[in-house]
């Protein structure tokens, strides 16, 4: 089976246009880029099931339009960001099976 590898580019975050990001079941490594915080359109994020590590980045509590939140099967470690809390139309967040 095919999959995106490597890890995820912080040259997304000029894609200030876009309203979802699905790059969930995949083989991605290394940490969710901060410049992700600068896609406020976005209403989707699905990163489940790849190998993303580190923290959850505060900069996605910019994310004011965002109603999914999906982050589970990683090795994320670390605390949830107070900034998350902040997501007023956030209906799913899923953080399942990480460290």
């Amino acid at each position: 089976t095919s999959a995106l590898t490597g890890s995820i580019p912080s040259e997304l975050g000029k894609l200030t246009k876009l309203t979802s990001m699905f790059l969930d079941v995949n083989g991605l490594t290394g940490s969710i880029p901060s410049e992700l915080g600068l896609l406020t359109n976005l209403t989707e994020i699905l990163l489940g099931e790849n190998g993303l590590n580190g923290s959850i980045p505060s900069e996605l509590g910019l994310l004011t339009e965002l109603t999914e939140l999906s982050l589970y099967k990683n090795s994320l470690a670390g605390s949830i960001p107070s900034e998350i809390g902040l997501l007023a139309k956030l209906k799913y967040f899923s953080l399942h099976e990480n460290e």
